[in-house]
């Protein structure tokens, strides 16, 4: 019984096919396994009371959700992260940009000013948390002593709920201009070096050449950044409990530093997993948002 032809070409193309199923199967394994279920289980156990120190799952219902709104702690955390999303989503983006633009204007010198400029965000980020609250404790840490120095009284920056969170969210801004630099020097390699000569013959540069040329040009990289700065905002946990573990007095407590102090400090798994639920629509939320926003620029 004669073969045609075009057996041979399916079989091949079933081959190739395969290729890339297979080369994928790892890293789609790991996450089924590591996030598509633990966030089933998560919705599923924001329906019941969980106690975590065993016992049988009770059916609540929405009762979790409402718990999560009535509790003033978990409103004083939502409130905290919105703060903090706010001092650090912006400076974190304009200094990304920034460096970004500084790193592209080094010269010969580029690789090893971007390679500084990374460090951040490759650091230890709870040994670099370590290093801030001593920066900043009280009375002997380093900005205190440079204060003595002016001759002004040393300040309880960790110690104070009116300038705790202020602290932390330095960290956080340290960090993340380093992450959103990173992207804006891929953005801005992708910019044709024709650009630049065509501003540079109709006389446009600086502040100019930025605002009306770059910025329109780099959107999507924008969108991109501005999503990864809101994700690091609103996910802040490291930093929060090794500086200050929340306080002073529920001052920096987060939504993720509520929601694990609700699991595991106070063994209620449902009302943790509602909280973790609702930031998630959250995010989801302000990602489609700020998407739209950003993607109307230069129209």
């Amino acid at each position: 019984m004669k073969r045609s032809p075009g057996d041979g070409t399916r079989r091949s193309m079933r081959r190739e096919g395969l290729v890339p199923m297979l080369l994928m199967a790892p890293a789609a394994a790991g996450v089924t396994l590591f996030v598509l279920i633990p966030a089933v289980l998560s919705l599923v156990a924001s329906l019941f009371r969980v106690p975590l120190t065993g016992g049988a799952w009770t059916f609540v219902g929405l009762d979790n959700f409402g718990r999560v709104l009535d509790d003033p702690a978990v409103r004083q955390a939502i409130g905290n992260t919105i703060v903090y999303s706010a001092i650090t989503i912006v400076p974190s983006l304009v200094l990304g940009l920034g460096l970004a633009l500084l790193t592209n204007a080094a010269g010969r010198g580029r690789p090893l000013v971007r390679t500084a400029l990374l460090l951040p965000m490759t650091a230890n980020l709870v040994a670099i948390s370590v290093v801030y609250a001593w920066m900043f404790s009280h009375p002997g840490g380093f900005v205190n002593q440079v204060l003595a120095v002016v001759g002004v009284a040393p300040v309880n920056w960790l110690g104070e709920p009116g300038t705790a969170l202020y602290v932390v969210a330095l960290v956080g801004v340290w960090r993340t201009a380093s992450l959103t630099m990173l992207v804006f020097v891929a953005g801005l390699a992708t910019l044709p070096a024709t650009i630049d000569e065509a501003a540079r013959a109709e006389g446009i540069r600086g502040l100019r050449k930025l605002v009306l040329i770059t910025l329109p040009m780099i959107r999507p990289t924008a969108v991109f950044a501005a999503v990864l700065a809101i994700l690091n905002s609103v996910q802040v946990f490291d930093t929060v409990s090794v500086m200050t573990g929340g306080g002073p007095l529920g001052s920096t407590e987060t939504v993720l530093t509520m929601t694990w102090r609700i699991g595991f400090g106070y063994f209620d798994l449902g009302t943790a997993s509602a909280l973790a639920f609702l930031l998630l629509v959250v995010l989801i939320a302000v990602g489609v948002l700020q998407r739209r926003t950003l993607s109307g620029w230069g129209r």
